[in-house]
Order: structure tokens, then sequence, then C-alpha cells
């Protein structure tokens, strides 16, 4: 995000005047406000304003912020893809939002209100997972193997570039190198300037995850039942780890290790140097696919399963701190604001789960499904459904009045 910072001279003292002192009462005074403008900083709750540019937010692939949202969202605005879809996460970067439907169609819309900016379509593709928006550059793949950047400000097509396969996973750009993992198994490394290619790695399964970077090597969490580290400038593996199945979950870091869950129901801590099992964890009674990634900060980790159930793990131990139940199953990845958790399920509900507990504080009936998982910014909670309709909840004020947008002037069926 840019930021404009004012310059403001300041003059030097004249050397004619003596400097004054300030009594010892004055001084005291000065103390006392001091501390109560560094307690009123942090006692008040932060609202989210910080940019969501990729999938998960962050490069850590975390999906937490720190802030908070409003304790009770409101609806704010929708809007509606005629005949269409979003699996896609939608990304928040300087007030705009950017995601693409199924059908082809990639949009820039204002946060605030929901009005189209613009949209650029691209015929006989859809968009099935989130992009990237780098500086003023949006990248993103479709379901005909197509990479494709874009100019943020118009959707004008800057380079595109052709894979052997459909992508179901956002790219990473990192040290200007575009990186997309695809269903023939391949992680690609893309110029980000030009689109050529830079180099190619590849397994012998389909390769679902978003490509996680830590300390210039790539963390691949594949298919093949196994966690494969690759070296970023060479592209070639320099480490990898058997895990109990196959896994389309993107890796997560947190407090040096990454974390993800696996077809089988195993959810893994693993240690990155030396690459090793820190701790895992099965449910007992229930072991269920894990298909979301994993929202992790220092407190908690936590994650959905197809068995209908949001689990919370301690990040050190990989000890049970909570589980609550849903009514469907869960594809879409929660995210963690501030201390609550937000999970959305595949039969169109919105929970906010309280971080500490896991009791539900707020939720919202939205109807069709959620396979996109949330995304926050500016007090914000984003999402669409796989009934093309975009969500935006916060808290209503005299800047915030509710609307619906349409593509085609269609009204949601879930008004």
């Amino acid at each position: 995000m840019n930021k404009r910072f004012e310059m403001i001279a300041i003059s030097p003292p004249s050397r004619s005047r003596k400097p004054t002192v300030l009594p010892i009462q004055t001084i005291a005074s000065l103390r006392q406000l001091l501390l109560a403008i560094l307690l009123t900083c942090f006692i008040t709750p932060q609202i989210v304003s910080a940019d969501w540019p990729l999938v998960r937010g962050d490069a850590m692939a975390s999906g937490a912020v720190k802030q908070s949202l409003p304790e009770k969202l409101e609806l704010l605005w929708e809007f509606s893809a005629e005949e269409s879809g979003f699996e896609g996460a939608a990304l928040l970067v300087d007030g705009i939002v950017y995601l693409g439907d199924v059908d082809g169609t990639f949009y820039a819309l204002r946060l605030t209100d929901g009005t189209v900016l613009w949209k650029q379509h691209f015929d006989e593709t859809g968009f099935l997972a989130a992009a990237a928006v780098v500086e003023d550059r949006i990248f993103v793949g479709d379901f005909n193997g197509v990479v494709r950047a874009l100019q943020a400000d118009s959707g004008k097509e800057l380079w595109s570039y052709t894979a052997s396969a459909e992508f179901y996973a956002a790219p990473n750009v990192v040290e200007n190198q575009v990186l997309v993992t695809t269903e023939a198994g391949e992680l690609l490394s893309l110029d980000a300037d030009v689109g050529k290619l830079n180099w190619k790695f590849q397994i012998d399964a389909p390769l679902r995850c978003w490509p996680t970077v830590v300390g210039g090597r790539v963390l691949l969490a594949g298919c093949d039942e196994r966690l494969h580290v690759v070296d970023i400038l060479s592209g070639k593996e320099v480490e990898g780890l058997d895990i109990d199945g196959p896994t389309g979950s993107t890796p997560a870091v947190v407090g040096g290790n990454v974390l993800f869950g696996t077809e089988q129901g195993t959810f893994y801590s693993i240690a990155t140097q030396p690459i090793s099992i820190a701790w895992q964890y099965r449910d007992p009674k229930q072991s269920r696919a894990i298909r979301t990634a994993a929202a992790v900060n220092d407190r908690t980790v936590v994650y959905g399963t197809r068995g209908k159930q949001v689990y919370a793990l301690d990040p050190a131990s990989g000890k049970l701190q909570w589980k609550f139940a849903v009514r469907s199953s869960v594809e879409s990845s929660p995210i963690i604001a501030g201390d609550r958790v937000y999970v959305a399920t595949k039969r169109g509900r919105i929970y906010a789960l309280d971080i500490a507990t896991g009791k539900e504080t707020w939720q919202f009936e939205a109807g069709g499904g959620f396979l996109a998982s949330p995304s926050v910014s500016e007090g914000k909670l984003v999402l669409g459904n796989t009934d093309g309709t975009l969500y935006c909840l916060g808290e209503k004020n005299k800047g915030n009045r509710r609307g619906t947008q349409t593509n085609q002037s269609r009204r949601s069926r879930n008004q």
C-alpha cells in the first residue's frame, strides 16, 4: 500500500534564548499523559486495516492478522456474478477487491460499496483459485493452465504463459518469481516481468497447494504423500519427508515449523531445520479428510475437516485446545482476526468463534456454499460463494450504506 508522508520543517532553536526548564509538576503531568496514551494504544481494540494481497493474507500463509473485526458483523453490500460462482479467495489491496469467477471474468470492485471498477473476460476458461497482487500487477492462473499477468488498474493483459495442466492453487510471488503449481505435478517458476520459464520441478502426482516459501526454499505438500523442499533459485529438491497420505493443503508457517493436514485426517507440524516431524494430531474418534489450510499464530492452529468439525491445537505441542461442530463439511480455510476465528461451511454459513474457547459468538446464513476462504481488510470481511454472490461484512456507519451490485443487474437470491 502506498503511503504518503508530509515533511515538516522544524526551525533550530535560537542561540540567543536560554533553554526553558519545566517545573517538576509539569514533567509529572506529561509523564501521566504519555502513560495514558500508551495504555489506550494497548487497550483499545484495533480494527483490521492491512491489505490481504495473497491467498492466505501473507507470505507465511498464516491466514491470521492481529487486529480485530467488529464484534457483530453486518452485511454492508453484496455483488452478484451473473450465472457464475466464486471458488477463489478475494484479494484486498488499497481499498480494491480483486477476484475471478468460474466462468472466466476477473473483477476489480471498490471495497467500500462493491462498485465495479473494471472487469476483464477471458473466453472458454474460469478461475478456481485466488490471484496474487504485487505492486501494480495481478498474477492469476485458470483451469486451462494459463497464467496471466494483468495490470491492476485496468485488467489489461501484460503477458501469459501456458502450462501443461490446470491450476487449483493461487500463485506466489517471491524475488520476481511467479511460483505456480499444476495438476500435472509441476512447480513452475516464471519471470514476473515477462512470463518466461525460469525452471520446472516435477513430481508424479498432482500439486494443489500454494507454494509457501521460507528462507529461500519452497515447501510443497503433494498428492504423492510427501512434503517436498525445493531450492527457489535452482528448482532442485534439497530435502523431503514422507507423510501418511496425499494432500493439497497449503503449508502454513509459525515458529519455524510448517503445518498442514492430509486426506487421512492427520495434521502435521514439521520442523524445517532440519526437516523432521515435530508433532502430529489425529482425532481418535473420527478422522476425516483435511482440505483446508490452517490459520495459525503463536496462540493456536485452527483448521476444518470434511467431518463437519473445526479443530484448534496448541502450536507448540499439538494438544487439542477445543473443537467446534458445524452442520456441513468445511473446505473453506478458516482465518484468525484478533481474538476470533472465522470459518465458512459448504452449506453457506459463516461462524465467528472465540479463539480461546471455541465458543460461537456470531454467525451469518448466506446460502449457497463456500469453497473460497475469507479475506479481511479495513474492518471488513469479504467472501464469495459458489452461487456467484460476493459478501462484504463489517460494521454499519454513516460511511457504509448497504447496497447490492449485480453483473447484468441480477439481485442475489440470498437477500
